[in-house]
């Protein structure tokens, strides 16, 4: 009788400990452009999804059965900020056309299927649903950005108030009232005079979904050079221009579990001087410097509350393209700073980021890129995606979410 309980014992171990090694192994899968081509890769299974097209801006819905992405024209040029909205369902392994002339700030609901994209200033709303006919409904109109509500059932815009050169920034909310939109003005921004913003970059909120991050866009020759951050909390009660930065989403996010905003400042183009990473505390708005005098900082992620992965190099002129120094990641926390990578003296790493208790980045030598994966806890790189497309880059800056998008869901 007591072999049968240590055998019965031993299999509900075994068992459990099978089960519980299978369920924590995570299936990571990428959208990326290779050759100018949308591919897609779940695991180590990669898998072209377009052929001989001109694709940037993949987005994973978030189920991860949809991808959305802009085409553009071959005969024009690599590099497109609007094209043909085309949406690929990795079930039905179809495509789907939506739109002609969408700008590159399309964006999924964080809750269902729901996207948003703009069309010269007016805001659509598309449901991927037979039902709907796979048409997009106009919403509003003279929209310069948007951004889901974390609830995603809302939408957060900004408008001009007028077509003059200084007009105030206005911004509202889209509720949805038996599918019929209703716009409600929540502040108005004002612009002097001797100000030029005439736009917004999308919205990002804080943990406890009451404050707002974003930047004010100036016109073009002057936006880039510098941006301004700024905080506003949603009861409307405080606006706060925090910094100058360059005009990146990706170079503002906010802690994970604390009302602490990390950012890339520093004005000026070039990437490789004068940017280092800082943190902003909305209680007393008190702001940090994390980069030490002769470094730059030029992309990062929160790893938790205290601690950053950070892509951080030397400080650089504009020297020779061959002779400016290329980036590797650090870990960055409180008491400690140390290099956790390690790319040949003509590489360098950017776009960290975290997904299933693994650290993903890009090592690029400006003329090729791979994606490397490695788990959080020990550093061991892994080439896992290979000839990623270059994106477009300025003055040192690259955009990685032109080629690539991690499923995170």
């Amino acid at each position: 009788m007591m072999k049968k309980i240590l055998i019965i014992v031993l299999f509900l171990t075994v068992f459990h400990s099978s089960v519980f090694a299978s369920a924590s192994v995570a299936v990571f899968q990428a959208a990326f452009i290779r050759d100018n081509d949308l591919w897609v890769k779940v695991d180590e299974k990669e898998e072209r999804i377009t052929n001989g097209d001109l694709i940037r801006y993949p987005k994973w819905s978030q189920d991860g059965y949809w991808i959305a992405y802009l085409k553009g024209k071959k005969e024009t040029d690599e590099t497109f900020f609007s094209g043909d909205l085309w949406l690929y369902n990795l079930r039905m392994k179809k495509h789907f056309k939506v739109k002609t002339n969408v700008s590159k700030n399309f964006a999924w609901s964080p809750k269902g299927n729901k996207l948003t994209f703009l069309v010269n200033g007016v805001l659509y709303l598309f449901n991927p649903d037979p039902s709907s006919l796979y048409l997009a409904t106009p919403i509003t109109t003279n929209v310069e950005n948007v951004s889901w509500f974390p609830d995603g059932k809302r939408l957060l815009i900004s408008s001009r108030k007028s077509a003059e050169l200084h007009s105030d920034i206005i911004l509202s909310e889209v509720v949805f009232v038996k599918d019929k939109p209703k716009i409600k003005h929540i502040y108005t921004i004002p612009i002097g005079e001797d100000e030029y913003y005439v736009s917004t970059s999308g919205f990002k909120w804080s943990t406890d979904k009451k404050w707002i991050s974003f930047l004010l866009i100036p016109t073009a020759s002057l936006s880039a050079d510098s941006n301004t951050l700024c905080l506003f909390s949603f009861n409307g009660r405080i606006f706060k221009k925090v910094d100058e930065m360059l005009n990146d989403e990706n170079w503002f996010r906010w802690s994970p579990w604390k009302n602490e905003l990390g950012y890339i400042g520093g004005s000026g183009r070039e990437a490789q001087k004068n940017k280092q990473l800082r943190t902003v505390f909305v209680s007393g708005l008190r702001k940090d410097i994390l980069t030490p005098k002769g470094y730059v900082d030029r992309d990062f992620y929160w790893k938790n509350n205290h601690t950053f992965v950070v892509s951080r190099s030397k400080e650089s002129e504009l020297v020779d393209i061959d002779k400016r120094p290329l980036p590797s990641l650090n870990k960055i926390s409180s008491t400690q700073v140390s290099l956790i990578t390690f790319p040949l003296k003509k590489e360098g790493d950017f776009a960290a980021q975290i997904v299933h208790n693994h650290l993903f980045w890009i090592r690029t030598d400006r003329r090729s890129a791979t994606i490397l994966v490695s788990r959080l806890d020990h550093v061991a790189e892994k080439a896992w995606i290979s000839n990623l497309t270059i994106p477009s880059w300025y003055y040192e800056k690259w955009h990685w979410d032109e080629v690539f998008d991690l499923y995170s869901g």
